[in-house]
């Protein structure tokens, strides 16, 4: 295989920024495709870098290559390059890098390895947000973002209201477009978290490209394409992995188990009194301070929600406990909204419920329909102590009411 490069800017620099979290690339070389594919060691971002022969000025290939290179070392030589043209040339277990205007350069690095990269193709996935938007402003976002906090969170409901949020305990980032000047569509409602740092990493290769898809999704990897022209797609996927074992851990911890009795003007309290303890606290003090029950209901609820979590016994707020307190104390009305669509997102029975009610039904047929639901995929039924803390919850919410003993939306 033989190419030339004069778009040098932008092929030296993708190394240069993916070396900072990726330690090996993988380079699939064929007539219509020069594609680099790698995932980080922590199995945090996924890359699909895609160049089309249009990128290459001169582009050849007498036989299609699979191998890996240590993405370090590329990075460092790319580097070292102020040539406005580059080559590359493939043989058998080696790639040669030549540049030069009066002094010729040239780099010749070995393959790691030659067999076909045991990395699978990313499962096609259903998201339900796209939006598009211009790179300036993903990473405007980005820059924003990542000066108040290491996650970035997107919240977003049908047809097109979106917001982007950054917490820490002392200081909150909300994000929302005025007049949308780019294609959004959405389906349902989605809440997710993602790590920032490797985004970070990315805003300045961000900005070089012409235009960014974003693809967002319930319990689903954050996937951006960023486009460059029609010479190429660079795709990263970044997993939000932690929480989802996280929050499999807790579905497995509670299958057959009810839902805590709670009030939720007491819950609410005890969120955001949660939020005055940024090093944690035990649940203890809470429960002398009348803020928790013997049973610690109010915690179990708030891991649930995937509001707290416990760290060396002490009880802290995540990311989006943090969110949704900063919310809370800005716009009720929208941390109201907050919550809801997290509990849909985090309870069963209660996305059942909300999605069931169509007409007034009374309490016992309410009870039925859910049970009903959830027998069909062999979940666990719910009781009416179950039904009751659903009903708190939509109550509070604003997203149901009861009159005259019937439940209504």
């Amino acid at each position: 295989m033989k190419a030339k490069i004069t778009d040098t800017k932008i092929f030296c620099s993708i190394f240069q920024y993916i070396a900072r979290f990726i330690e090996v690339v993988h380079f699939d070389v064929k007539n219509d495709v020069f594609r680099i594919r790698s995932i980080d060691p922590h199995d945090l971002c996924y890359i699909d870098i895609v160049f089309y022969p249009k990128f290459f000025s001169e582009y050849s290939v007498n036989k299609e290559w699979s191998f890996s290179i240590d993405c370090s070392r590329l990075a460092s030589i790319f580097e070292s390059l102020n040539s406005p043209e580059i080559f590359l040339d493939i043989k058998d277990g080696r790639i040669e890098i030549s540049a030069g205007e009066r002094w010729l350069s040239t780099f010749v690095i070995k393959w790691l390895r030659t067999d076909v990269l045991d990395l699978p193709e990313p499962n096609p996935l259903d998201y339900e947000v796209m939006l598009e938007v211009s790179t300036k402003d993903l990473a405007d976002i980005i820059r924003k973002a990542s000066t108040v906090s290491h996650e970035i969170i997107f919240l977003a409901k049908e047809p097109s209201e979106l917001t982007i949020m950054a917490a820490e305990e002392d200081c909150t980032l909300i994000i929302k477009p005025l007049f949308p000047p780019f294609k959004i569509n959405i389906r349902g409602s989605i809440s997710g978290s993602f790590f920032l740092n490797y985004l970070k990493s990315l805003k300045h290769f961000i900005a070089r490209c012409d235009s960014a898809k974003i693809f967002i999704g319930n319990n689903k990897p954050l996937r951006i394409d960023l486009m460059y022209g029609d010479k190429g797609i660079f795709s990263f996927s970044f997993s939000h992995k932690k929480k989802e074992i996280s929050q499999k851990e807790r579905r497995e911890r509670k299958i057959g188990a009810s839902l805590p009795r709670i009030s939720m003007k007491r819950f609410i309290l005890y969120i955001i009194q949660l939020s005055k303890y940024p090093e944690g606290v035990n649940s203890e003090l809470f429960e002398m301070a009348g803020l928790e029950t013997k049973g610690h209901d109010n915690w179990r609820l708030a891991d649930i929600l995937t509001l707290a979590y416990k760290d060396e016994g002490k009880i802290k707020l995540t990311p989006l406990g943090e969110a949704f307190v900063s919310l809370y104390e800005k716009d009720e009305k929208k941390a109201k909204e907050f919550l809801h669509v997290i509990a849909k997102e985090t309870i069963t029975p209660y996305r059942v419920m909300i999605e069931k009610i169509e007409k007034p039904v009374s309490l016992e047929n309410l009870c039925q329909q859910i049970n009903a639901y959830l027998q069909e995929r062999n979940y666990p039924p719910i009781n009416s102590q179950d039904a009751s803390t659903l009903l708190e919850i939509a109550k509070w919410c604003n997203s149901l009411k009861i009159k005259s003993g019937l439940v209504t939306s």
